[in-house]
């Protein structure tokens, strides 16, 4: 059978004639996800090893006290034999972690890894200390040093996720590390997309271009990406650019092209990731049912229930009570520079609309002279966000000492005083002034029926460099995937974005 008539046969399967010589040739298409998985093994190892060393010294010392002699007297442990022990149950950890996922986000994430990672790490490294120590005792009946595995865990708990850290934020940062995607659809889904992607550094990521058949959209505001070619251009540019990822995003392209799509990038072994129908109303944690073979994702409503909302609010009270406590000589400190700096009060409270439409005044440091509510109508065509918020990145109403609370975020601890009345959670949407909330229509009002949050999506994904028609939509995927969880990764993610000043001013 001639190329001729097989193409008349089987059109769909033709372009992987070609496909298959030409694989060889961009058999390092998936080197930046091998390299992270590798890399993250390795920093994984390293720490594993370096645990073994702390371990046998520490079990060194804490033997020679008193108090906890008897202790390592009834597990006995020796330091050296402790850290050939550990040292030689290193593959062991590595499968534990592997069993849990933890090499599967550096291959295949945009993002490569998350704190939530750093969760699920120490679970897996507890549950196996916990079948290690079963084993030894219960069924090998072998007279274990679990005191020094209980240094051990300690010690590891901690060891790996900052050797994944720093591996991350040090070697990852090679341009052999850096995935080149190609984003199919260059409509408004596409520039968003790609919006969202050049604002994450971190992730590692160039953009080589668009691809599209219709009348693409011009760039606008966003990132500078050209559109590279048409669809039928696919192969030649996954080739010659040595693609990684391909990202599709609403393409005017039919059903059998995309399958065209995916199957070309199957034998060049590129990862495809699709932009489902509907996202807006999608939360990224959104379920998934199976209709034989069919997906159904879960569009989930937009409430939490009784249950939930005692839990956030237990977690804000034990958290927040806590913090508030911590941060008392941190308040004093700031509030003697704003006396310092200008005249009057410490504190700048606020109407602002919660939970049902339920109007609080919101407590934060003062970072704007005197009356400058006053001064607002003045300022109003030099307004620089979208929406009804009112934002200036030099705003002449801030003060010297303001300019720098705002910059490190210092100026909303006291919103810790308004989570413990209840007032606010320390996770959820921005808490709007009352004569913003009043301009929220259709879409946007599903926000009040969330209690508002210190810090949240919004927050975490750039603050003030976010759209209001984009801020809206995170609260919504908010509360459609909450979860106690998601809540404390996100209070762990809000820590780099005030320490990068992201979107802050």
């Amino acid at each position: 059978m001639d190329k001729a008539t097989l193409e008349e046969w089987a059109p769909d399967i033709s372009p992987r004639m070609d496909v298959g010589v030409n694989t060889a040739l961009h058999k390092d298409a998936s080197s930046p996800s091998a390299a992270r998985t590798a890399v993250t093994a390795a920093a994984d190892a390293l720490a594993l090893a370096l645990a073994a060393f702390a371990t046998g010294a520490v079990v060194e010392l804490l033997a020679g006290v008193p108090l906890l002699r008897r202790l390592f007297a009834a597990f006995p442990s020796d330091g050296l034999d402790d850290i050939v022990f550990f040292l030689t149950l290193i593959p062991f950890w590595l499968f534990m972690l592997y069993m849990f996922g933890l090499y599967k986000a550096p291959a295949s994430s945009l993002r490569g890894t998350s704190i939530s990672d750093a969760g699920k790490g120490i679970t897996a490294l507890s549950m196996g200390s916990w079948v290690l120590a079963i084993v030894l005792v219960m069924i090998l009946q072998l007279n274990a040093p679990l005191a020094a595995l209980m240094v051990y865990w300690a010690a590891i708990c901690v060891a790996v996720p900052l050797a994944r850290w720093i591996a991350r934020e040090t070697i990852w940062r090679r341009r052999e590390f850096e995935e080149k995607v190609l984003i199919v659809g260059a409509g408004a889904v596409g520039h968003t997309v790609a919006a969202k992607i050049d604002k994450h550094p971190e992730y590692h990521i160039k953009l080589v271009g668009f691809l599209d058949d219709g009348d693409p959209l011009p760039n606008g505001s966003g990132p500078s990406v050209p559109v590279v070619g048409s669809l039928h251009d696919l192969e030649q540019i996954v080739r010659d650019e040595s693609i990684n990822r391909v990202i599709l995003a609403f393409s005017q392209a039919q059903h059998q092209e995309f399958l065209t799509i995916t199957r070309i990038c199957a034998e060049y072994n590129v990862k495809v990731n699709i932009v489902p129908r509907l996202f807006e109303v999608l939360s990224s944690r959104a379920g998934v049912d199976d209709l034989e073979g069919i997906p159904l994702l879960d569009v989930a409503q937009v409430e939490l229930g009784q249950v939930n909302m005692l839990i956030k609010r237990l977690f804000d009270l034990l958290v927040g009570g806590l913090l508030t406590i911590l941060c008392l000589p941190l308040f004093a400190v700031i509030a003697l520079a704003i006396k310092i700096d200008s005249r009057g009060p410490v504190f700048f409270r606020q109407e602002r609309m919660g939970r049902n439409g339920r109007v609080f005044r919101i407590f934060k440091f003062r970072s704007m002279v005197v009356g400058a509510q006053d001064m607002r109508e003045d300022l109003a065509d030099r307004n620089e966000y979208s929406g009804p918020m009112f934002k200036m990145k030099r705003d002449p109403r801030v003060t010297r000492v303001g300019a720098f609370l705002r910059k490190t975020s210092l100026d909303e601890l006291p919103q810790l005083f308004n989570v413990l009345k209840g007032d606010m959670s320390l996770v959820g949407p921005r808490p709007l002034w009352v004569e913003e909330a009043k301009q929220c229509r259709g879409w946007s009002k599903k926000r009040l029926h969330i209690t508002p949050g210190i810090t949240g999506l919004w927050q975490v994904m750039g603050r003030n460099d976010i759209p209001f028609d984009e801020m809206v939509k995170l609260d919504y995927f908010y509360v459609t995937g909450w979860s106690l969880g998601w809540d404390i990764r996100l209070l762990f993610e809000t820590i780099p974005v005030v320490l990068g000043r992201r979107g802050a001013y």
